[in-house]
């Protein structure tokens, strides 16, 4: 796959700038209800959590875009598409990626941000305050957690790499859990910690794999960047179901090839 070019420095000075004030004032929004006895949690026709902070971190995202971007497309999980969904600029936004960790009072939760052009993000924020972790990352420019580059791991032999991945119903109801378990048990170690930590934990070289049973592209495209700009690889499937979206895998790059085939997904959008 053709890669867009790298964008010019102003440029991307002002684009990160913006995302990184709205994973601000969204970071203050998700902590001011975190843990709070009174939060407002809502069932989506899917039956996932939705809460007033999700809804809120969006409806923000949104109004502001609108205001220092009027002419960019923006994808949000709560409330869908403002614009083309396929204009050479658009934002793509989850609130709150891990709600079922959000109103458990567990912190791997992050608000995800990116900006693509033509489908391709070019500037991604993941902000993970409860944890307080900040990363980052711009095409051509590098990844960074909290101010810091970071790079994925070395580790080039399967049973000394740790993978880390999303809830085993996911994979159950995708019928993937028989893969899961089978690659896990050839790894070192395996963790379950959600979305947004299995793939940033691959990015900051903590894991060395990262799986998501399923999910859609406000999941991935911010982490996709991330993980790529600290010279990993990332397979999205997102676009395989236009509702449910599909899996996600991550990897330091010397493992990438040897996953995808453990997992059954040889072909799909990677980088």
């Amino acid at each position: 796959m053709a890669h867009p070019r790298p964008l010019s420095s102003a440029l991307v000075t002002d684009d990160l700038a913006l995302a990184l004030e709205l994973a601000d004032v969204a970071d203050g929004i998700s902590m001011e209800r975190f843990r709070a006895h009174d939060l407002k949690i809502d069932s989506k026709p899917d039956l996932s959590p939705v809460t007033e902070a999700d809804r809120a971190i969006e409806t923000y995202a949104r109004e502001r875009i609108g205001i220092e971007r009027p002419d960019h497309a923006i994808i949000g999980e709560e409330f869908g598409v403002v614009g083309d969904r396929n204009a050479t600029w658009r934002w793509v936004i989850d609130p709150i990626d891990g709600t079922r960790s959000f109103v458990r009072g567990n912190e791997t939760w992050a608000t995800l941000i990116a900006l693509q052009r033509e489908g391709e993000s070019v500037v991604a924020v993941a902000s993970a305050p409860a944890m307080r972790l900040r990363f980052h990352a711009t095409l051509g420019g590098g990844a960074f957690l909290n101010g810091r580059r970071i790079q994925v791991s070395r580790i080039a032999d399967i049973s000394e790499a740790l993978i880390t991945h999303t809830a085993i119903r996911g994979f159950v109801i995708t019928k993937q859990a028989e893969r899961l378990v089978a690659l896990a048990g050839r790894c070192w170690d395996a963790r379950g910690v959600g979305n947004s930590m299995s793939h940033l934990a691959v990015a900051r070289g903590t894991a060395d794999i990262g799986w998501t049973s399923r999910a859609n592209l406000w999941d991935y495209a911010a982490l996709k960047l991330i993980v790529t700009e600290a010279g990993g690889r990332f397979t999205d499937r997102s676009d395989d179901d236009p509702v449910l979206g599909g899996t996600g895998i991550s990897s330091n790059g010397l493992l990438h090839d040897l996953v995808l085939e453990a997992t059954g997904q040889a072909s799909g959008r990677s980088s």
